[in-house]
């Protein structure tokens, strides 16, 4: 792996958490820092500059923020995105990758909507605001999300515990799905239950930017399950065949776009099959 060093700043590297940080000017890229092969991560950390009062990120922030979106959980082809950092603001690119079981790229669109929810959260529990803005900058088309802190802010009792669920284990326990739908809090989007068992991750619309607030409703219901302890299951290939999909919404009369399905316990919808797309045991 080779790196490029800009101006004349120092580079500590930490490669168990797949990032670099560049001290004095300038900025570092990596690839494929992930664990494990074809499991491309990679991270840029440029120079931070005082900003209105001042206020920055900590070294301890910025440490949190790269650590919480390195565990959020990936898809088969590897974790599809890349975080930038500069300034006040977490720059989340999507990474192009192609595969069979995700030809349309949803499936990489849903685990970057997953370490969006990382990165806002870590964000919050450091003391910061966290504002999610989706740009559409066709200039730039990678760019799917970019998580800005304008000011000081306690997180919230609920933040706190869905951010210490990133590094717990997977739950065992069977319980209500229902339970879990509160945890949501992506506009757009609305985490519907089917029935005590499954809840599906419905969006207002079905564009890219649709996906990734799909994928992260869903990863924030994940959280909440683990903090609760139950066993949870997300199942996105289903609810993106058209026929499978069309038949979901008709059946339960459902008003959006279903972007992916989560179950509590044994419970697999019919004919699901192996179409997890990014298990909770998938864990860095």
């Amino acid at each position: 792996m080779s790196w490029g060093k800009c101006d004349e700043g120092g580079i500590t590297i930490l490669p168990e958490h797949g990032w670099a940080e560049v001290a004095g000017g300038g900025g570092v890229h990596a690839g494929s820092l992930g664990p494990g092969a074809g499991r491309p991560f990679a991270l840029s950390l440029c120079a931070v500059t005082a900003e209105g009062l001042g206020m920055r990120w900590s070294a301890a922030a910025k440490t949190e923020i790269v650590e919480a979106a390195a565990k959020a959980s990936a898809g088969s082809a590897g974790r599809p995105w890349v975080v930038e950092l500069n300034g006040r603001s977490a720059y989340l690119y999507e990474v192009a990758h192609s595969s069979s079981r995700d030809p349309l790229g949803v499936e990489g669109l849903l685990s970057c909507g997953a370490a969006l929810e990382h990165v806002v959260l870590a964000v919050r529990v450091t003391g910061w605001h966290a504002q999610a803005v989706f740009p559409a900058d066709h200039r730039n088309p990678g760019l799917v999300a970019i998580v800005r802190s304008d000011r000081v802010q306690s997180p919230t009792e609920a933040e706190i515990a869905r951010h210490r669920a990133i590094r717990l284990p997977d739950g065992t326990a069977d319980g209500d799905v229902r339970a879990l739908a509160s945890a949501n809090h992506w506009a757009g989007t609305e985490l519907y239950a089917l029935d005590e068992h499954t809840l599906v991750v419905l969006t207002a619309g079905d564009t890219r930017c649709d996906h990734v607030r799909g994928g992260a409703a869903l990863q924030s219901a994940v959280l909440a399950a683990r903090s609760a302890g139950l066993r949870v299951c997300p199942v996105v290939h289903l609810p993106h065949r058209q026929e499978w999909r069309t038949g979901l919404i008709e059946r339960h009369g459902l008003a959006g776009f279903p972007q992916a399905l989560l179950t509590v316990g044994a419970k697999v919808p019919g004919g699901a099959g192996p179409t997890t797309a990014f298990p909770a045991t998938a864990r860095s």
